[in-house]
């Protein structure tokens, strides 16, 4: 849907900035010349057509690049004449008489710091939206870990619960039922039983409700993923009404979207539960998804650059401490490439 009102740069959905500076990084790699460059332009002005605010952040990102790329032509060509001149007034010149492949090697230097300044601006203003969206999800909670941290937990009531990484969790106990409110992230409860004070777990998409029970409790893509290894939970969204509830087995899992619930299917326990043991499990998983795990186990930002790579599939076991060697195996196996601009900001493509 278009719209026509002009949004700020704090107004701009995290998510369209991202996909700006994709697209800048498509734009730039690609050669217009060739027929799949004249499809990444079609293609590329079709989605600025889609929404106002496409072309608002595709213009804020530009405008980021631009700032930086004109003072570093500066530098170059200062830093030309002075090899012309055999100055050794240089930021990037050696202490040996510059030769015309040091001339090159230091403009490429220069050109590789431009680009990782920019990604690093650019990254700095897709963390300040992050953490600007992320303030009131800190206030509400109770128990909260960052990226990379794992939190268990043990209530008043004998309840163990285990928040994966970048997880928040509020609690509201009282003598008629134990709640509790994951606002975002995973996590494993294992609900110690009390059949007068039902234990409740809500989320935006909807509630989880047990008197005692082991299950997992995943909030992903606007969804909340339930899976239970142990005894019994009733499944409602926010308009359902309570004898409408979706009743899930043991070895069985269902989503929550808010207005639906999907049919309960078999999961695999193994995976599901990977991450209590410090592990990943993939079989089959989509690129796409495997990068949104290995973002939430890591600082900064992976980008796929092109939606094809998406379903390119993954499998293997992997350790969540080491995300960044996960990416190695990833690229060295699968057909894509990784750029890095900086440690935190890395584009596949």
């Amino acid at each position: 849907m278009s719209s026509d009102r002009h949004a700020t740069m704090d107004e701009l959905p995290e998510i369209l900035l991202e996909e700006a500076v994709i697209w800048q990084a498509r734009l730039r790699e690609a050669d217009v010349n060739t027929a799949s460059g004249r499809k990444l332009r079609a293609d590329f002005n079709q989605w600025l057509m889609m929404d106002t605010r496409n072309r608002q952040a595709f213009a804020e990102m530009e405008s980021l690049w631009l700032a930086l790329e004109t003072p570093l032509e500066q530098v170059i060509a200062e830093e030309l004449t002075a090899y012309a001149t055999n100055s050794s007034i240089s930021a990037c010149a050696t202490p040996d008489p510059p030769s015309q492949k040091a001339s090159r090697q230091s403009i490429l230097g220069m050109q590789y710091q431009g680009l990782a300044l920019a990604s690093c601006l650019i990254l700095a203003v897709l963390i300040t939206l992050g953490w600007q969206q992320d303030w009131a999800t800190r206030w509400q909670s109770d128990y909260i870990t960052s990226v990379g941290e794992m939190m268990p937990i043990v209530t008043q009531d004998n309840s163990h619960i285990t928040l994966n990484t970048n997880t928040a969790l509020a609690k509201d106990y009282n003598s008629q039922e134990r709640r509790l409110r994951l606002l975002k992230g995973e996590a494993w409860f294992e609900v110690a039983a009390n059949d007068s004070r039902p234990f409740i777990v809500s989320t935006d998409f909807g509630t989880v409700q047990v008197t005692g029970t082991h299950f997992n409790v995943r909030l992903v893509d606007g969804t909340a993923i339930i899976s239970l290894d142990e005894g019994r939970v009733e499944l409602l969204t926010p308009s359902m009404p309570k004898d409408a509830a979706v009743i899930l087995s043991p070895g069985q899992q269902a989503v929550l979207s808010g207005h639906h619930i999907s049919d309960p299917t078999p999961f695999d326990r193994t995976a599901v539960t990977a991450w209590l043991r410090g592990q990943f499990v993939f079989y089959n998983t989509p690129l796409g998804e495997v990068v949104d795990t290995l973002n939430r186990h890591r600082h900064g930002r992976i980008l796929i650059t092109s939606k094809e790579l998406n379903n390119l599939k993954v499998s293997g076991i992997f350790s969540t401490h080491s995300p960044d060697a996960i990416l190695e195996i990833i690229t060295n196996t699968l057909p894509l490439s990784q750029l890095r601009l900086t440690d935190y900001l890395v584009l596949l493509h």
